[in-house]
């Protein structure tokens, strides 16, 4: 991964948003507080070579799993989640295509490698029966007594990261505590 220091990123913040955006890089991620998050998988080079993430998810860290980040988020951000998985299979047809591969086959492999998900009222059904190989490989995930939805959490490998590292973001980032006086 190519990183930068500090200074690299709060030139980008001057650059891009006048926010200190500090309180939500990774390393000040803390159970309870905001950040952003991306799967570990997110990663792609640009044009640059320069490693990046399309989009990264804002929501509040709320456990860990096995070393991963499971955090909530709001209703918006899910919906950017459940679009992000849209793209990630429609690129993987794309993929399959180029390589000859069409039909029942395509959409047989690109199940078996990728989750469906999708919103039943206000429900996300994330169906993985073809990648388990088991009927009953279907969950739904309902919103807390907040609303907020904890997507695929405990099941795949989310982990905070650097607003900086990121695209575009999905949802509102919050700004910093408020400090008190003393």
């Amino acid at each position: 991964m190519i990183r930068y220091g500090d200074d690299y990123y709060a030139e980008a913040l001057r650059r891009r948003d006048d926010r200190d955006l500090s309180h939500v890089y990774p390393d000040r991620v803390r159970l309870g507080g905001p950040g952003v998050f991306a799967g570990d998988w997110a990663w792609t080079s640009n044009e640059q070579g320069q490693l990046r993430i399309p989009v990264g998810f804002v929501g509040t860290l709320v456990d860990t799993w096995n070393g991963w980040a499971v955090f909530t988020c709001t209703r918006q951000v899910a919906e950017a989640i459940v679009a992000d998985q849209h793209d990630a299979r429609d690129r993987y047809r794309q993929q399959l295509a180029a390589d000859g591969i069409t039909g029942e086959r395509q959409e047989q492999m690109v199940d078996e490698s990728l989750a469906r998900l999708c919103f039943d009222g206000d429900v996300i059904v994330a169906d993985e029966t073809r990648m388990h190989d088991d009927p009953e490989a279907v969950d739904r995930i309902t919103p807390d007594a907040h609303g907020r939805f904890t997507v695929m959490g405990r099941a795949w490998t989310w982990m905070a990261v650097h607003p900086y590292d990121c695209d575009r973001i999905a949802g509102d980032l919050p700004g910093p505590p408020a400090t008190v006086a003393t």
